[in-house]
């Protein structure tokens, strides 16, 4: 899976990327094509490139990060260009200006990363190149055929110059078909220099389309690494089996309530390859959780940090993720049969022993509870029985035995009279997790319904209910 795919996968993740500090089209380009991997020494060279930036960030040597990004901002896709050389085309004046162009920034980022006292990404010299375009050593980012490249084009322009100003000081002279044949001339070796120029530059084409990956490589290890400083994301240690976050919190919600002088709640969490599930009162996070656990999977298996205090993190090849508000109606099937349709996706990979991460929201709740709890129980057994790396969130009883099983701690201690409001009911909830044997789930809902000034009838007769 590319990263372009992955960003609408969870919520989240195409904001963190359009929030990130790339400097030119080629590093954008080259982060939406980066694949997801799944081996530790991949994602850990990445996470080293990264790392290494994040350190200079506070450091003497951070001003030469803005240098490299001020150049970057130069950079052009010209990916066309390096694809006619290549195939041995003979390039015309625009595309050997770009190459050119590009030659002279890539070697100016490549001189500034030389400064740095760590290594970074291998960008290869290309001043030989340079050479070839700039014969007069001027470095100005124009290209033209100098006439230093043939004595017989400079004299040939040296008499089209001397007749012109003749003509223009007697205009009666007739001199057209001279100069007309003088010009026809200077073609025909600019087109022979030209081709020359073309034939001493193929050999560097794989260095050239080096270059353009090395630098678009550069931009986004930078953009990742001034992202992680920005945010307070951590590098993740990559483990064998478990999942555990120290501080996890969701970017984009906590920003969100960051707007209205809200403070995100962050958790801590540890998950082993088994079946988890996830208790507590609507409004207590589950969703969030989940949906946080996903994005941070997706985040270091594409190279990023992760937005967590400490991470240690399992690798995997898949991650599965049912959230109802993530469902599609455009199948024509109902909710539920909707989302039977991707339990199965998850069951089935579990049982051929996949290496998957399973994240389900308030599984089988759109059917009723007798079922829907069966439905609960079977899935977390297939689930535990294959060691599969997975969390269900429930308000269900009767969970199965077997499984671990979480809490939120929600609303769990009383208030005073009127301490409580429908607009500060989320600063009283501790979305901390505890564990829970989950023989009861936690009677919430008629506290909160209270809190938010639902009717009264509602709840009274609801409690009276409840008794029977």
């Amino acid at each position: 899976m590319k990263l372009r795919t992955a960003i609408f996968q969870v919520k989240g993740f195409q904001h963190l990327v359009e929030s990130m500090q790339l400097q030119s089209s080629l590093g954008k380009r080259y982060l939406l094509d980066m694949p997801m991997m799944y081996k530790a020494d991949e994602v850990n060279k990445e996470l080293d490139f990264v790392n290494r930036i994040y350190s200079i960030l506070g450091g003497k040597k951070a001003g030469l990060i803005s240098k490299i990004q001020t150049k970057l901002m130069q950079v052009r896709d010209i990916k066309g260009s390096v694809k006619n050389l290549r195939s041995n085309s003979i390039l015309d004046d625009i595309e050997l200006f770009e190459i050119k162009s590009f030659a002279l920034v890539s070697y100016e980022i490549f001189k500034l990363k030389n400064e740095f006292e760590t290594a970074l990404i291998d960008i290869p010299d290309l001043n030989s190149l340079i050479s070839i375009l700039d014969p007069e050593n001027n470095r100005i980012p124009s290209f033209y055929i100098y006439d230093s490249y043939s004595k017989e084009l400079a004299g040939i322009r040296k008499e089209i110059k001397e007749l012109k100003a003749a003509i223009k000081s007697d205009p009666d002279m007739n001199a057209g078909q001279s100069l007309e044949a003088l010009q026809s001339q200077s073609d025909e070796i600019e087109a022979k220099v030209r081709a020359q120029i073309c034939n001493k530059l193929y050999p560097y084409a794989n260095d050239l389309e080096r270059a353009l990956n090395q630098v678009a490589h550069l931009d986004v290890i930078i953009a990742k690494a001034i992202l992680a400083d920005n945010l307070a994301f951590t590098r993740a240690q990559i483990t064998e089996s478990t999942i555990e976050y120290k501080a996890m919190f969701h970017p984009q919600i906590k920003e969100t309530l960051a707007l209205s002088n809200r403070k995100f709640q962050a958790i801590d969490i540890k998950l082993n390859r088994s079946s988890c599930f996830i208790t507590g009162a609507n409004m207590a996070g589950k969703t969030v959780i989940l949906k946080t656990l996903a994005l941070c999977q997706y985040l270091l298996q594409f190279g990023f940090f992760v937005p967590a205090q400490s991470a240690h993190i399992s690798l995997v090849h898949r991650i599965l993720v049912s959230v109802g508000d993530d469902q599609s109606e455009q199948n024509g099937l109902s909710s539920f049969a909707s989302e039977m349709v991707k339990i199965n996706e998850m069951v089935e990979a579990s049982i051929a022993k996949e290496n998957v991460l399973v994240l389900v929201d308030e599984l089988a709740r759109t059917t009723n509870p007798i079922e829907g709890r069966a439905i609960v129980n079977a899935v977390a057994e297939i689930f535990n029985e294959n060691k599969t790396l997975s969390i269900i969130t429930t308000h269900y009883s009767g969970l199965n035995k077997d499984c671990r099983k979480l809490r939120v701690k929600g609303l769990d201690k009383e208030f005073k009279q009127g301490e409580i409001n429908k607009n500060n009911i989320n600063d009283y909830m501790d979305y901390s997790l505890i564990e829970d044997d989950a023989s009861k789930v936690p009677h919430e809902a008629l506290r909160i319904a209270g809190i938010l000034g639902i009717n009264k009838q509602i709840i009274d007769k609801a409690k009276k209910n409840l008794i029977r």
